[in-house]
Order: structure tokens, then sequence, then C-alpha cells
């Protein structure tokens, strides 16, 4: 079995299934969040011969390989007799193949993790893995593994991002999540597929929250002068991707659309004078109680059809714990020619700033009906307010009498944040 090491390339995952499945799918998915694609056999091999599939998979090439140490390791034939070896021949053969251990095993007299426990599990009597990085498999434990992963990859993609001049980077938030899905980006992010017709999924909205804490890291690590963003998310994941490039750390950064449309930002938000978008903001009769945190909306309309019944039922829903509200439009319906689009981030966002500004830096409740680009531009140029970011939806409530589409609170964001550009998830698992 010949193996090459692309590091352009998969992360292997190496588990025990008895014991290790459900650590394996945590992984996988904060590791997908973050950007980095991963092998997993569940997900990834083909029908037939498992140990003859298993060697095609492992010799088309990975950039690395993670051990997930469980107990049950030890009774794994595959994983002892055809994946241990060849992973740690590789990782002693080539520097850029990165060997990674996420370790369940505990010392017996005490909570602390069995450093000797990968050898001795897989059978290696030679230490083998004694100087391999282990993580262990908490929470914590998990997102410091996937945050040494990205270090490494990054490492390894600096010459192609020098050579480029940019950094490449892309989103999907509705695809399947496999080892097929990347474009030889820097980064792929992928998250969990939502069940629901319309909304992310809560579970990955969390991975997502976790894991954009290390993108900006990432990407000075590679020395990128420009940032370049490919694919399609839900507006609100949008948003927040803007929100964790900010202009004041990340210089030039574009889409580019479905139709190979580059939509470029500008660097910061300015209302032009006199205005070109329509801004309408209504006071609302009734101020916030004394202590709280004000809080204004703000529906940004720039979609070709207006459509304002979801709107209508926000105000309904949440009318009474605003201090004001307005709503962003341009004079004429139509697509947004993508080489205004920097101009028109700049505005949006400069007008949020004033509506939030108006009233006491208040707190802004954002629904956007926009393009993908646009709501990422939009995010990049926010990096002073906080904001929750909501998401649209028409799907069957059989829980309501109301048949309206609806906004529904999806993420917490607010840049600079030591927790992240994600502060906190908001959707709810049963609405979703």
């Amino acid at each position: 079995m010949s193996t090459s090491v692309d590091v352009f390339g998969p992360l292997f995952l190496s588990y025990r299934h008895n014991d290790g499945a459900e650590v394996v799918a945590d992984l996988a998915w904060l590791l997908r969040a973050a950007g980095i694609p991963v092998w997993r056999d569940k997900d990834d091999l083909p029908p037939g011969d498992t140990a003859e599939r298993l060697a095609e998979a492992i010799g088309d090439g990975l950039s690395g390989a993670v051990f997930v140490i469980t107990e049950d390791i030890a009774n794994s034939p595959i994983v002892r007799g055809i994946e241990a070896p060849k992973l740690i021949d590789l990782h002693r053969a080539d520097p850029r193949f990165q060997l990674l251990i996420a370790n369940d095993v505990a010392k017996a007299s005490s909570a602390s993790l069995d450093y000797s426990a990968p050898d001795r599990l897989l059978g290696r009597v030679k230490d083998d893995l004694k100087g391999v990085d282990q993580s262990g498999t908490s929470p914590d434990g998990l997102l410091s593994l996937v945050g040494k992963a990205v270090a490494h990859r990054m490492a390894q993609h600096r010459p192609a991002v020098e050579g480029n001049g940019r950094f490449e980077l892309s989103i999907q938030t509705r695809n399947i999540g496999q080892v097929y899905d990347r474009t030889g980006a820097q980064l792929d992010i992928r998250v969990r597929r939502s069940s629901h017709e319309t909304l992310p999924d809560p579970a990955g909205l969390e991975d997502l929250r976790r894991s954009l804490t290390l993108l900006p890291d990432a990407i000075t690590r590679t020395s990128a002068r420009a940032v370049r963003i490919t694919g399609g998310a839900h507006l609100s994941i949008a948003f927040a991707l803007g929100i964790a490039l900010p202009s004041a750390r990340i210089g030039h950064l574009e889409v580019v659309d479905q139709r190979d449309a580059i939509w470029a930002s500008g660097e910061e938000a300015v209302v032009p004078s006199p205005p070109t978008l329509q801004f309408a903001a209504t006071k609302s009769e009734e101020s916030a109680p004394q202590g709280t945190r004000p809080t204004v909306a703000v529906y940004v309309d720039l979609l070709p059809t207006q459509s304002d019944v979801a709107f209508d039922r926000y105000l309904a829903e949440y009318g009474k714990e605003l201090d004001a509200y307005a709503v962003i439009r341009r004079d004429e319906r139509g697509l947004i020619d993508p080489t205004r689009a920097g101009a028109v981030a700049s505005e949006v966002a400069g007008l949020i700033r004033q509506l939030s500004a108006a009233h006491g830096n208040a707190q802004v409740d954002l629904l956007l009906a926009v393009p993908f680009g646009l709501a990422v531009l939009i995010g990049r140029l926010c990096n002073t307010l906080r904001l929750r970011v909501f998401e649209w939806d028409n799907s069957d409530d059989e829980a309501s009498s109301d048949a309206r589409p609806r906004y529904v609170p999806c993420v917490a964001v607010r840049a600079n944040s030591s927790s992240g550009p994600i502060t906190a998830v908001l959707l709810e698992a049963c609405t979703a």
C-alpha cells in the first residue's frame, strides 16, 4: 500500500467503533467546522472489502491523521494491523504529515491522561507514539487538538498562499459532510447538515461557535494579504464569518458568488453624503427598562422582490422589546451590481452603527434579506457592535396558528470577544 503526503488532503481519523464512535463524531464535525476535511470510514469508505478499500483511501493522499485512543482499540485488527503501522511510518518519514492523538484513557490512580496508553493498546513495543502530541477528549481537549491541526495545516499552506497572493476559504452549510466535498482551499468550512427545511443545525452552530475562534490566527499564520471566500451559507452564518474577519485585522476581502462575480469589501463603515440607500427609522413609544441594555432592530431588505411579511411578524413578536427599528432598502428593486458591493456594505454597516449609537450603543437585532456575499461584507464592518442575527424561516410550524414566514434568532455575535465572534447560539434544537 503506497501513500503520498498531500498537504491539501484530509486528516485521517483512526478509531475503534465500539467505544470511539461518539468521540470521533464530535471531533470530525469540529474539524470540519474549522475548515479541515476529514476522512472517516463511516462517511467516506466505499463499498467492498474493508481492508482493501481502506488501503485505497489511505493511498489517495493524506495531510495527517488522528488516533482516537480508547480501551477497546486494542481489539481492532484494522487499526493495529493496517492503519497504525502505515500512519506511523508516514509520520516518521515526512515532517509534513501530522500525527495527533485524542486520548480517552485515564490513569487508574487519577483522572489525568495515561500517556502510555497509545503505544500499549496499539501494540507498539518501541514507544513509537511517546513523542506524539496527545490531547484529551473533553470539549476543551478536542478544541485544543483542532487548533493544533489548523496551525500545522496553515504552516504547510503558507507557500501556496504566498504564490497565490491570497488566502482561499470555502464555506458550505447545506452540504453533506464528506471527504470529497473539498476545493483545494486553505480551509473548507463545513457544518452538520440540518434536518430542518430552512434553518441551520443548532449543534452545527455550536461547532462553528467554538471553531471560528481559530480562523483569524489561521489566516495571519500564512501571512495572507487578502482573503477570497467561495461557496454559500445561511445568512446568519455568513454574517458571523464576516465578523470573524474584521477590516481592522484582515486587509482585502472578496467573495466569489455562484456566477463567479466578485464582491469586494470596502474598508470601513461610511454613510455617504448624500446617502444612496433608503433608511426609515421608527422610535418606539416605550423605552427599555432602567438598567437594561437598549435594543434596536434593523431589517436590511436588498433582494429583488420585496416581502415584509416575516418582518411584520417579527415586530409583532419583539416590538415591545425595542427602543427603535429601521428598514434599509435601495431606491430601485433588482439585482445588486457586484462591483458596488463594497460601497453598499459600507453604507449598510454605517447606518446600523448610526442607529445603535443614537440609542445608547444599543444591541442590534439584525434581519437580513441580502445576497450571501453582501452578508459577509456587512459583517466584517460591524466590529464594534453587539448583534443578534436572525434567520428567515418559512417552514410549517404546527405549534403555531400563525402561518406567516418568520425571523428566528440564530446567533449572538460580537467582534473581538474573548469567547470568539459567535458569543452564543440562540437557535434551539426544538426550533430547528
